[in-house]
């Protein structure tokens, strides 16, 4: 079982490179899936955050891990071990499985908090800013002008 977690983990932690290919005219509005489940690329989280960016990525897998591998596996276990009769077995399982959800989803949540501290952040950075001071030419109380708007 520790096999299985230690590779299952590792090849979680493992960054993949996507190589860009060209399959539709450039014109073309193409839609990534990739694109919208992270928030910013991994590139920009290494660059800005470095090795916090890295922490929190290996945090929550290893919680998305031990939650959605490790425990179902372990209530298998139990539910074997109840229908061989064995309470050694139905106890192991029981175990494994409530050790595997309660390391599993602190982990993940704090590897996630993590995560959503450095979106908010790199949002506040260099995100819009919808409040700032804005010049154009436009309409004004006087007719036509520059319109200074905050």
């Amino acid at each position: 079982m520790m096999a299985v977690l230690t590779i299952s983990g590792s090849l979680s932690a493992q960054v993949i490179v996507r190589e860009e290919s060209q399959l539709f005219e450039p014109d073309e509005q193409v839609y990534d899936p990739y694109l919208y489940l992270t928030p910013f690329s991994d590139a920009v989280g290494y660059s800005i955050y470095g090795s916090q960016y890295r922490k929190a990525r290996a945090t929550r897998s290893w919680g998305v891990d031990l939650c959605l591998l490790s425990a179902p596996l372990f209530a298998l276990y139990a539910c074997a071990g109840i229908n061989n009769e064995s309470p050694a077995a139905t106890l192991i399982g029981l175990a494994g499985f409530a050790g595997s959800l309660g390391a599993g989803i602190p982990l993940w949540r704090k590897g996630q908090k993590q995560l959503d501290w450095m979106l908010d952040d790199y949002v506040k950075r260099y995100g819009p800013k919808p409040h700032a001071a804005n010049l154009s030419v436009g309409s004004t109380a006087n007719g036509i002008g520059l319109a200074l708007r905050f």
